[in-house]
């Protein structure tokens, strides 16, 4: 009789623990399911959110503009586009009816560039004006096809026209901060804008000023209205474009002929004379200043290696918690394979016990 009891109780606990060990078996799976469905709705999530992003940032090629408060009485706002460099040129003529923006409302207009026949193509240089009814203006804005999507806005300052010194024009910037207004030197000397166009710089901005032989857009023209003299004007605006005396003595001696055939005489201008200091430009300091900066990093990096470095080499306590650390925030399978471990070692002692005590009682 106490061995049919005895079989029963070994057969109850080895069905008990098979049920342990399927139960286990399947919380694991139903966790890796459970993973593996975040897994994928994560993505569908984020290729959804992408799409959408995408949408937003105008796939269709559409560019908006906020009018000020201050224009008034104004029937359209129009949009005025160009080419900036060389082969450049009026893409949608100042006054064309072409230019006339879509009323969202709310202040709103838009302007569907490539919805009209358009592009901006990678590698050229554009910009744009808005206006109301062709009189009232923004001032100039770089745009290319990252703007599309975008929307500019007017911030309530104003600056000098670059054309018409006796005009000013709203300052107008995109929302996204992509592409900024062109920098300039203006008809009378003035430097406006705060981005270069593509493939200029400080250099070539007070290069085309001392060679240009458009008459509005030279030194020549600007020292009429400055009150100051050829030497003092190209020092002032070197110096607001951030060059040293070594850029600009390269630059008239490299343009002495160019300047020449634009009726500029760059001999005017001494280099002995000059209020400039420095041999390099400003953009070459700021290089310097960034190759100190990594240099500190690279020190930081050290620091922090040689601390990880005695840490590691701690007590073996330490070490010892560590690796329980790991082991605990490990995968859900390695903890129900522990749990099946104690339930078979449980088994196997109940086993061994009631064997003992079936000898014992066949020995009685």
């Amino acid at each position: 009789m106490f061995k049919k009891i005895a079989s029963i109780a070994l057969a109850a606990a080895l069905v008990g623990s098979t049920a342990v060990i399927a139960a286990s078996a399947a919380d694991a799976e139903e966790a890796v399911a459970a993973a593996e469905d975040s897994a994928v709705a994560a993505a569908d999530d984020s290729a959804v959110g992408a799409e959408e992003e995408s949408d937003a940032t105008g796939a269709s090629g559409k560019i908006y503009f906020e009018v000020p408060s201050t224009w008034k009485n104004f029937k359209a706002a129009t949009f005025y586009l160009y080419q900036q460099g060389d082969g450049g040129g009026e893409i949608i003529a100042w006054g064309s009816k072409k230019g006339k923006m879509t009323d969202e409302g709310n202040g709103v207009w838009s302007f569907d560039i490539t919805g009209k026949g358009y592009s901006l193509e990678s590698g050229k240089a554009y910009g744009c004006i808005f206006t109301g009814d062709w009189g009232i203006q923004t001032c100039d804005l770089i745009i290319s096809a990252d703007n599309y999507g975008d929307t500019a806005f007017c911030d309530g300052t104003k600056v000098e026209n670059n054309v018409d010194s006796n005009k000013q024009s709203d300052h107008v910037a995109w929302k996204s901060g992509k592409n900024g207004v062109p920098l300039c030197i203006t008809s009378i000397g003035n430097i406006v804008g705060d981005s270069y166009w593509p493939g200029e710089d400080a250099k070539t901005t007070l290069t085309d000023f001392l060679t240009n032989p458009d008459a509005k857009k030279n030194i020549n023209n600007a020292i009429k209205f400055n009150g100051k003299s050829f030497q003092q004007t190209i020092d002032d605006t070197a110096a607001t474009l951030g060059l040293s005396l070594d850029d600009v003595k390269k630059i008239v001696a490299d343009n002495m002929d160019k300047a020449k055939s634009a009726s500029i005489d760059l001999t005017q201008w001494d280099a002995s004379k000059s209020t400039l200091s420095g041999s390099s430009s400003g953009s070459d300091t700021n290089t310097d200043t960034n190759t100190n900066t990594k240099t500190n990093t690279d020190t930081n990096t050290n620091t922090n290696t040689n601390t990880n470095t005695n840490t590691n080499s701690g007590s073996n306590t330490s070490s010892n918690s560590s690796g329980s650390s790991t082991t605990t925030t490990g995968s859900v399978t390695s903890g129900e394979e522990t749990t099946i471990y104690f339930v078979l070692g449980g088994v196997m002692l109940a086993a061994v016990g009631v064997f003992f005590l079936a000898r014992k009682r066949r020995e009685y």
